[in-house]
C-alpha cells in the first residue's frame, strides 16, 4: 500500500492501462478457447437457437458425420447479400457442431479457381456460379458424409430459403444418421403401378416416388400393417372391409404416419377404360369421424379466381368457359411458411373437396392449400356424368369463404373401434380353412403420441394430364412438369418419413429484416396516389367527352368557339391542373414521410446509443468522484 502511495499519478495511470490491456488480451484468448459457444440470442425468431427437435436429432447421432462447407470469398465480395448469408450459415453450422457433442466434424473450405478444392466441390455436387467472364466460378454449398460414405448435399444455399435453413440441415443429419431407404405402404383403388403381365406402364407419379422411396403395395384386404412402413399412402381408398379399416386405425394410433388423398369425384378413373370402376367419391368416413376431420363427398369446390378456361363440346357445339371444377392455384393459395409448400409455385386440382375440423375435434389443422374468397361449394353430381362447364358457371355464386383443400393434421385421437377389433368377415363362397387367422397386436384405444397426417381433398392431381406434358425430343418422349403436384406429394412423404422431431420443425424467421414501417408508408401513399390518378383519368375522359359533345364551327380552317365553350375548356383546364397538383403533393408527402423516418432511424442508430453510453459514463464518473470525496473527508 505504501508502494502505491509512493508512485506518482502518471506512473500509476500508465501501469493501470498496461495491466488492463494484458487482462483484456488474456480474456480474449480465454473466451476463444473456452467460452466460444456461449451466446445470447435476442432475435425475435430465435434465429441462433436450435429448436428442441434439432437438438434431439443431434443427440441421437451414433457415428461421426463430416460437414464440408464450401464458400468462395470472392463470391462474397462480389455479392454482399450472399456474403452476409454465408456468415449466417456458418454460424448455424458451428452451432450444430457444438450441440452434436463431437459427432460432427466441420470443415470450412474456400475453393479457389482451378484448385483441388474446387474439383472436390464439383465432385460432391456443389453448384458453381459464374463470377466473371474468365470462367471462374464461386461456390456456396454444403456436402455431408457419414462413416459409410453416404452423401447428402445442398448444392447452393439460396437466401430465399433461409426460413428453412435449420430444417434442411437437420434433415440432412437425420438421413445420414439413418441412411436406409424409407418404405412407403401404398393402398389404392387406381391402377397407378406397373403390371408386367399386361405390359401396363406405371403412372409418372410412381416413377417419381420410387426414385426416393421403397414402395410396398398393400392388399386391399390387409388385416395388419407392419411397423417397417414409414408412411402409409392412401390414394382414392375404396375400403369396404372393416378389418382393413381397423388395420389403418391401429397403424396410425401406434405412431404411424399417413398421407391420404380422397376425392368427391375422381375424373381420371371415369375417363380411362383401363381403370377399374373406381370413379366417384372416396373417403375414410369412419376414421375421419372418429378423428374429427370433416370431408363432404357430395360437394366439390370451384374457385373462379383460379378456374381453367376450357373449350368443351356441349350438345354438338364448342363452348369456351371457365371450368370451375378445374383449378390451378399459385403461390397466393399455398402456405409459404410450411416446408411442404413454401417452394412450390402452382398446384393443379380437379373437382377437389374441402377439408375442415369437426366441432370439438382434438386435432390441429394446418392449411397447406386454400382457395380464394371467390369460391363456391358445388354439388358434385354436376361433374359426375357429362359435365357442362357453361352450366356450372351459370349457377356460380361465390360463398365469400376460403376453403382448405390440403392440410396437415396433428394431435392425440381415440380409436374408431373403441370395442377392439371387429369380428372376422367371411367372404362369399369361402370356407373356414381358406384363411389363416392373423395374430393382431394389442389393441390401442387411443394414440399415445400426436398423430401426423397430410390429407388432400383431390386424387386427380396425381394424374399425368394435370401436372405434366409429354414432349417429343429427337424421337424420345420427355415429361415436362406443368405444375408442382409431384413435388407436393414427394415433399409430404419425405417430411412424414422423418422422425417426430423433424416433422415438428417449422419455418424460422429471416436474418434480414425489411423496414416494414417505411414499406407501409410507401404502400399507403401509393394507394392514395392511385386513387388520385384514377380521378385524373376520369376527369380527362370527361373532358374528352365534353370536347366531342361541343358543336365546334370550322370556318376557313379556323376553329370558332362560343363564350360558353371557352368557359368550359377553361374550367376543365383548371380542374386538370388542380388534380395534377394533388398528385405532386401526394408524392412530396410520401418523400417527406420516408425521409423523416429515415432521419429518425439514423439519429437513433448513430447518436442515441453513444449518447446513452456517454451519459452513463458521466453518471458513473460523478458517482465515483463523490465517493472519493467522501473517503477523503472521512480520512
Amino acid at each position: 500500500m505504501q508502494f502505491l502511495k509512493s508512485l506518482d499519478r502518471k506512473t500509476l495511470t500508465v501501469t493501470s492501462l498496461v495491466i488492463a490491456a494484458l487482462f483484456l488480451f488474456f480474456l480474449n484468448v480465454l473466451s476463444n478457447a473456452e467460452i466460444r459457444s456461449a451466446q445470447l440470442d435476442l432475435t425475435e425468431s430465435k434465429l441462433f437457437t436450435l429448436s428442441e427437435g434439432t437438438e434431439n436429432i443431434l443427440k441421437s447421432i451414433k457415428e461421426p458425420l463430416t460437414f464440408r462447407f464450401y464458400f468462395s470469398r470472392k463470391f462474397g465480395e462480389i455479392s454482399p447479400a450472399h456474403g452476409n448469408y454465408a456468415k449466417r450459415v456458418r454460424e448455424l453450422l458451428e452451432t450444430f457442431k457444438s450441440a452434436a457433442g463431437g459427432k460432427i466434424n466441420l470443415k470450412i473450405i474456400n475453393p479457389e479457381a482451378f484448385s483441388v478444392e474446387e474439383d472436390e466441390a464439383v465432385k460432391l455436387g456443389i453448384q458453381g456460379v459464374p463470377l466473371d467472364q474468365s470462367g471462374e466460378n464461386g461456390y456456396f454449398g454444403l456436402a455431408a458424409t457419414n462413416s459409410t460414405d453416404d452423401r447428402k448435399s445442398v448444392a447452393f444455399f439460396n437466401p430465399q430459403r433461409e426460413q428453412f435453413l435449420e430444417y434442411d440441415i437437420t434433415r440432412m443429419v437425420f438421413e445420414l444418421a439413418s441412411p436406409k431407404k424409407k418404405k412407403i405402404g401404398l393402398m389404392t383403388s387406381l391402377l397407378i403401378e406397373a403390371d408386367p403381365m399386361t405390359q401396363y406402364q406405371p403412372w409418372p407419379i410412381m416413377r417419381q416416388i420410387t426414385q426416393f422411396f421403397e414402395v410396398k403395395s398393400l392388399d386391399p384386404d390387409v388385416k395388419q400393417i407392419d411397423d417397417d412402413i414409414a408412411v402409409l399412402l392412401l390414394i382414392h381408398p375404396k375400403i369396404i372391409s372393416k378389418a382393413t379399416m381397423y388395420a389403418i386405425d391401429q397403424f396410425i394410433l401406434r405412431g404411424g404416419r399417413a398421407m391420404i388423398l380422397v376425392d368427391p369425384h375422381n375424373e381420371t378413373a371415369r375417363m380411362s377404360p383401363r381403370l377399374p370402376p373406381g370413379a366417384g367419391s372416396s373417403d375414410l368416413k369412419e376414421l375421419f369421424k372418429a378423428w374429427g376431420i370433416e370431408f363432404d363427398t357430395e360437394k366439390f369446390i370451384g374457385d373462379r379466381a383460379s378456374a381453367v378456361r376450357v373449350s368443351a363440346q356441349v350438345r354438338g357445339r364448342d363452348v369456351i368457359a371457365d371450368y370451375l371444377a378445374w383449378n390451378v392455384f399459385d403461390r397466393r393459395n399455398l402456405n409459404n411458411d410450411d416446408v411442404l409448400t413454401a417452394q412450390l409455385t402452382s398446384v393443379s386440382v380437379a373437382s377437389a373437396g374441402a377439408l375442415s375440423l369437426k366441432e370439438g375435434s382434438p386435432l390441429k389443422m394446418t392449411t397447406l392449400l386454400r382457395t380464394s374468397p371467390l369460391s363456391q361449394s358445388i354439388d358434385a353430381d354436376l361433374v359426375r356424368e357429362e359435365p357442362n362447364p357453361a352450366e356450372i358457371l351459370k349457377q356460380y355464386k361465390p360463398d365469400n369463404k376460403i376453403y382448405t383443400l390440403a392440410a396437415r393434421f396433428s394431435g392425440k385421437v381415440k380409436s374408431a373401434f373403441p370395442d377392439g377389433p371387429p369380428p372376422p368377415e367371411k367372404k362369399k363362397g369361402a370356407k373356414d380353412d381358406d384363411e389363416k387367422p392373423v395374430k393382431l397386436k394389442p389393441h390401442e384405444a387411443a394414440s399415445k403420441e400426436p398423430i401426423n397426417l397430410v390429407v388432400i381433398g383431390d386424387t386427380d392431381l396425381i394424374s399425368a394430364r394435370f401436372w405434366i406434358r409429354e414432349q417429343d425430343f429427337f424421337g424420345q418422349k420427355m415429361s415436362v412438369p406443368l405444375s408442382n403436384n409431384a413435388d407436393l406429394l414427394i415433399n409430404a412423404l419425405d417430411n412424414l418419413s422423418g422422425s417426430q422431431d423433424l416433422i415438428q420443425l417449422r419455418s424460422r424467421g429471416f436474418s434480414v429484416r425489411p423496414f416494414y414501417k417505411i414499406n407501409d408508408l410507401r404502400n399507403a401513399a401509393e394507394e392514395k396516389f392511385r386513387d388520385t390518378e384514377r380521378q385524373l383519368s376520369e376527369k380527362l375522359t370527361a373532358l374528352q367527352k365534353k370536347m366531342k359533345e361541343l358543336n365546334v364551327e370550322n370556318k376557313g380552317g379556323k376553329v370558332i368557339l362560343t363564350q360558353a365553350q371557352r368557359d368550359n375548356f377553361r374550367q376543365s383546364r383548371v380542374e386538370m391542373l388542380g388534380v395534377r397538383k394533388q398528385l405532386r403533393d401526394v408524392q412530396l408527402a410520401l418523400r417527406k414521410d420516408i425521409e423523416s423516418l429515415d432521419t429518425l432511424l439514423k439519429i437513433v442508430n448513430i447518436w442515441a446509443v453513444p449518447l446513452i453510453v456517454a451519459v452513463l459514463a458521466i453518471i458513473m464518473a460523478l458517482y465515483r468522484r463523490r465517493r472519493y470525496n467522501q473517503q477523503v473527508t472521512q480520512g
